[in-house]
């Protein structure tokens, strides 16, 4: 199961927004590349439970995906 965290920041704004969603991996890792352009920035594990993945863009998109 992935659970998702998106948002945006964007310059001047102090506003981010949140989506949670579970999907499918590869097809959200599809989806952040062929929309938006992001790609893995970083990866790590919490605890032994889960991974977190962090994926951005040169726009300033992030997204981050927690994969238990």
């Amino acid at each position: 199961k992935t659970l998702v965290l998106a948002g945006a920041l964007a310059a001047g704004t102090n506003v981010a927004s949140a989506q949670y969603h579970c999907v499918e991996h590869g097809d959200l890792v599809a989806h952040l590349s062929e929309q938006f352009q992001e790609r893995q920035f970083a990866f790590g594990l919490i605890g032994q439970m889960a991974i977190m993945e962090v994926y951005v863009a040169d726009t300033g998109t992030w997204t981050i995906i927690v994969t238990d």
